[in-house]
């Protein structure tokens, strides 16, 4: 992470790192392992190439409650070993991760930093060879980063983790380019939406800070217009959310906020991929580390929804990933779930599989795969749809569902029944 208020100095003590980074870096760490562990779990692979790339490195080392931590870069380094040295415990025969590492930073002072940081350890020996230090700026970097991601394999396996400062160093054409031009990359992004909020205005300055982000002078008068409104901030999150989603083109993504209590605002981490797998591993980080993070919206598949039938005081806000949100999003999904299936039935379309229905409704919804499942079991068992094989063989008593198991409305359904539709006479 390279932000203005952090500066490295080799020989001078790193940074303090406040608690709503470290937990960002937890993050991070979390999901590159699970990352590794699922791309590495086929017995019949012996290699798998990547290549990680860290767009705002800084230095790689900061002082957190009085002791030494690792900064994003070092957090990279570090886990792809740990999977390594697994690899190589676990496997009947040798198992090589062929990781790329480009860590850019703009700052000589940090850049210098980062290398003496790297020197310092195991990893030093991989300078120049397998770990990369640029000293420009990301989006000047981008383009020679790409077409080495492209050159090293087909697959094109990569990660960006783009700690921004601000909202406006890390442009939506940058984010367009990567997934555009490699095959399976990832992208974790920062995205300091409170701080735009905050400062917005009509100024000239204003109005070019935001040109990344590709926001022009009417989007801006009308967020202006929404921050004077009772709720105008999570309107205003509302439209941000929408604008950068359309405006991306991401395929699956999580935007949930990081909550900074030295500052008392928050700011998006944001993932981006091109598969509803990706999509859910990074949902089940933010349930798993529940008390840092916090989706400002709804339970169900409706999160950012509005309902324009209902007060917007009464939706339930502040969703924070404990077990009353778990409560609320299961009582959603009981709601929900059933329309979609009996609809699309009605209309005759094709019984979606669990996969088929996840990949449709996950960017809408904080839930996991694993709870949609859940609540898919709950309703057989209230005999309000049924669960098949691929091949049509019947499930009745699977506590789980399978991707590819295949979802229908029960043929003989609960006299019972309070989900819609309403049995009719």
């Amino acid at each position: 992470m390279s932000m203005e208020k952090y500066e490295w100095v080799v020989g001078e003590n790193p940074p303090e790192l406040e608690a709503h980074s470290a937990a960002k870096h937890a993050v991070l760490g979390s999901y590159v392992s699970r990352y590794l562990e699922v791309l590495t779990s086929n017995p019949r692979l012996d290699t798998l190439s990547l290549t990680l790339v860290d767009g705002f490195a800084g230095g790689g080392q900061y002082v957190f409650q009085g002791k030494p931590a690792f900064g994003s870069p070092m957090i990279l380094l570090q886990e792809v070993a740990c999977a390594q040295a697994r690899l190589t415990q676990t496997r009947r025969k040798p198992f090589r991760l062929n990781a790329e590492f480009v860590f850019v930073e703009r700052s000589a002072s940090s850049k210098a930093f980062l290398e003496h940081t790297i020197r310092a350890t195991e990893y030093g020996q991989l300078l120049d060879k397998s770990v990369h230090l640029l000293g420009g700026q990301f989006e000047h970097e981008l383009p020679s980063i790409v077409q080495r991601i492209r050159t090293r394999n087909r697959a094109q396996r990569s990660i960006f983790f783009l700690d921004q400062y601000g909202y406006n160093q890390v442009s939506l054409e940058n984010i367009r380019t990567i997934l555009t031009s490699l095959e399976n990359p990832e992208i974790i992004v920062t995205f300091n939406v409170d701080s735009l909020i905050a400062y917005l205005n009509e100024d000239d300055d204003f109005l070019k800070g935001v040109k990344p982000v590709e926001l022009d002078q009417s989007m801006v008068k009308q967020m202006l217009a929404m921050k004077d409104q009772r709720d105008g901030r999570w309107l205003i999150q509302n439209m941000l959310f929408r604008h950068l989603r359309d405006q991306t083109g991401a395929p699956f993504y999580t935007c949930f906020f990081v909550k900074s209590p030295a500052s008392h605002r928050s700011y998006w981490l944001i993932h981006i991929s091109k598969h509803p797998k990706a999509r859910d591993e990074m949902a089940l980080r933010h349930w798993a580390m529940s008390n840092h993070f916090v989706h400002h919206g709804r339970a169900g598949l409706k999160m950012l929804g509005f309902d324009p039938e209902q007060n917007i005081q009464q939706i339930p806000m502040d969703f924070v990933f404990d077990d009353n949100a778990v409560t609320r999003s299961k009582e959603a999904l009981m709601n929900e779930l059933p329309p979609l299936i009996f609809e699309g039935s009605a209309r005759g379309h094709t019984p979606p599989s669990l996969g088929g229905l996840f990949t449709s409704v996950c960017n809408d919804t904080p839930a996991t795969m694993k709870q949609i499942s859940d609540v898919l079991v709950d309703l057989r068992n209230e005999r309000e749809i049924e669960i098949v094989t691929p091949d049509g063989r019947s499930k009745p008593r699977a506590g789980i569902v399978q991707w590819t198991d295949v979802i229908l409305p029960a043929r003989q359904r609960s006299l019972l029944s309070t989900v819609w539709p309403p049995n009719r006479a």
